[in-house]
């Protein structure tokens, strides 16, 4: 059983809150079918280049699994923003 889309909304917006003030989930939508992948749309605010926009694929078929998955991608996104 997959986490409900509101459940993956508030956990991915509790890790982006972690991970760097400036990082904000802003949607959250079920891949094409259904299955256990979302996709979460993400922003860092203050980019030079705004509007800086970062689409995530994770998966949501476990809390754990989903909260590691969200906190790596977003660190990379982090990363690259900030080496940019």
């Amino acid at each position: 059983m997959s986490i409900n889309l509101d459940r993956v909304t508030a956990i991915s917006r509790e890790v982006a809150a972690d991970v760097d003030p400036r990082l904000n989930v802003v949607g959250v939508t079920a891949t094409e079918g259904g299955g256990v992948r979302v996709e979460l749309l993400g922003t860092i605010s203050g980019c030079h280049a705004e509007p800086c926009i970062h689409l995530l694929n994770v998966s949501r078929a476990e809390p754990d699994a989903l909260e590691r998955d969200v906190r790596a991608q977003l660190q990379r996104a982090l990363a690259s923003h900030d080496a940019a």
